[in-house]
């Protein structure tokens, strides 16, 4: 399994003549997600977040796969509006419960549960319960929950990085930071098989 920097460098390498449609959709993810944030008091996040993560990851690994995403595979995650509202509500209900009894659960929960948007647009018939089981299992798998870690703090470095750079970098940082996330799930699950007629 490759390190985590080399996973960054090979995020920075497929985005080489990409960066346009990497920038363009973190735009449009950060745009729309601030849309949904204002309407209904955060019903608009808590219906659609789902969703558009499933699109938005899905757009993300094929960026890391050598593939120019389609604009609309951003939008896939609406032909799988259940199931990713389901996982988006169990990840958000896990997560915050076991952050009120501690910190370090909350830890835990989320990056145990950190891969489930990943496997759920690469398998979708598995469906919202399976794929939050197979993150767990991905992550827990050979001590690899240190790892998912580690890219954690590398990511933070990386922002702070952009963020130091007239906050100009941002428009870099951000973008090989959530194709690099690709990466990761690429190294834990070892291969692909992502069906985009799901």
């Amino acid at each position: 399994m490759r390190a985590n920097i080399d996973i960054l460098s090979f995020a920075w390498e497929q985005l080489r003549s990409k960066w346009l449609v990497a920038i363009g959709l973190v735009l449009l993810h950060a745009v729309i997600s601030s849309v949904i944030g204002s309407v209904g008091f955060g019903l608009g996040t808590l219906l659609l977040s789902g969703a558009l993560s499933f699109g938005f990851n899905r757009t993300m690994v094929q960026l890391y796969r050598g593939q120019t995403p389609a604009f609309e595979t951003y939008f896939d995650g609406f032909r799988q509006f259940l199931p990713t509202l389901i996982l988006f509500l169990l990840v958000t209900a896990i997560s915050v419960v076991a952050t009120f009894f501690l910190i370090i659960p909350g830890i835990i929960a989320a990056v145990g549960l950190s891969q489930s948007f990943y496997v759920l647009q690469d398998r979708p018939e598995l469906g919202a319960v399976e794929a939050l089981k197979e993150s767990w299992r991905l992550v827990w798998t050979q001590g690899r929950f240190w790892k998912v870690v580690g890219m954690g703090f590398l990511s933070l470095f990386v922002i702070l990085l952009g963020a130091l750079a007239l906050g100009v970098g941002l428009f870099f940082a951000v973008p090989v930071v959530a194709v690099e996330g690709a990466g990761l799930y690429e190294e834990l699950k070892g291969g692909h098989t992502i069906d985009f007629g799901a």
